[in-house]
């Protein structure tokens, strides 16, 4: 059938995030907030399906209400959206230079990833040329954070990662090593990239088929180079030693 001649059905749940979303967006050109009157006018929805909708998205924490004027706003759920989503497009933008090069000198697959929750999410990957035989990490990949050699380099320099016992040699050495955790015949070596106030925000490290990763401490100082140089980029100056401690 061609493109054009295909109707779009939407279900149920498909129309109510569709409601969802425009009523985020007339939201989000109302910097006083809005009424309900209002947004019925901007979006034209009924009241009904309104209240109910402001009543599920203040349960999640992107609406807010003011008791006094009766005036809904986004809320801080969206604002940290908007920080990760900002975060994640600015640590690839400043990380591909040195993404190449690390896939430069260790012919292998170098990755980028960052936090979305509890997972993390590949944003960028460098391959090498003339690898037949390739991992499967690609960007858009998602997994649970702590997983595979990115996902527990970044745990590791987490609040919640530091109580964690298996991620404390992480954090001594300052790169993670795994070998198949995620896929079969697949090994990892990641270490963090922090921002400009120190706050771990991505991971960067390579992936690569076990047989070709024996010893993977051989690539660990190429890796830290690697994650010092994407930090830097992002602001991050390492502590003097007058500073520790403060």
């Amino acid at each position: 059938m061609p493109a054009n001649d295909r109707k779009v059905v939407r279900t149920g749940g498909s129309r109510t995030l569709s409601r969802g979303l425009m009523l985020l967006k007339a939201l989000g050109q109302d910097g006083e907030g809005a009424t309900v009157s209002g947004l019925a006018d901007v979006t034209g929805l009924d009241r009904a399906v309104l209240y109910r909708l402001l009543d599920t998205l203040a349960e999640e924490g992107f609406v807010t209400r003011d008791p006094e004027t009766r005036r809904y706003r986004l809320g801080l759920a969206m604002l940290e959206l908007g920080v990760r989503a900002a975060q994640g497009l600015e640590v690839r933008r400043l990380a591909g230079q040195a993404l190449r090069s690390l896939s430069d000198d260790t012919n292998e697959t170098a990755c980028l990833v960052v936090r979305d929750r509890d997972d993390v999410v590949v944003v960028e990957v460098i391959e090498p040329d003339g690898r037949f035989v390739q991992v499967n990490y690609r960007v858009g990949f998602r997994h649970p954070l702590g997983m595979a050699a990115h996902g527990k380099a970044l745990l590791a320099f987490l609040p919640d990662g530091e109580r964690l016992n298996d991620l404390r040699p992480v954090r001594q050495r300052g790169v993670a090593y795994t070998r198949d955790e995620i896929e079969p015949g697949a090994a990892g070596v990641a270490a963090p990239v922090f921002d400009h106030t120190g706050r771990a925000v991505a991971a960067v490290g390579i992936v690569a088929p076990t047989a070709r990763l024996p010893e993977p401490e051989n690539v660990a100082l190429r890796v830290l180079r690697s994650a010092r140089e994407i930090s830097e980029r992002l602001g991050w100056r390492p502590r003097r030693p007058s500073e520790v401690g403060r």
